[in-house]
């Protein structure tokens, strides 16, 4: 019961940063969406090895956006990092995305497994996803003190 106390706490006391997170996140899904439709449609990606690149290029894109936004705005109390350190943040931020990638992978398998329809699982997997990014964008990548 108290962990419950504690999480309630640290969300009210971070509401407007996690409403921030949420909001750049889903920007930058659909920035990525957009990209992977023009990148497509009207920039030649159209083969099966084209769409594979142009969604790739597009989530690439998608995340230094996502980066960028999130340092100028979700976190643009935190101190800004230049030079070697702003390139490790910005790997660091990379690697958390990766990571929860990974996890959403291995949970979903996991969740339809136990019989979780598979809309619900992946419901579930973006939701946990996104609460372990911010978590750690919060703590660490973009920490107090720098």
């Amino acid at each position: 019961m108290e962990a419950f106390k504690k999480v309630g706490s640290y969300v009210s006391y971070r509401k407007l940063t996690i409403g921030k997170f949420l909001l750049v996140g889903g920007s930058a899904v659909a920035i990525n969406l957009a990209l992977l439709f023009l990148l497509v449609n009207y920039l030649g990606f159209n083969s099966p090895f084209g769409e594979n690149l142009a969604n790739a290029l597009a989530m690439e894109l998608s995340i230094i956006y996502n980066f960028f936004l999130s340092r100028k705005f979700t976190w643009r109390d935190r101190p800004k990092k230049s030079g070697k350190n702003l390139g490790l943040q910005i790997l660091g931020f990379h690697v958390t995305i990766g990571t929860t990638i990974l996890l959403r992978i291995v949970l979903f398998w996991w969740l339809q497994r136990l019989g979780v329809f598979y809309v619900l699982n992946a419901a579930i997997g973006t939701g946990l996803a996104a609460s372990f990014d911010f978590l750690v964008y919060d703590n660490l990548i973009f920490k107090k003190g720098g």
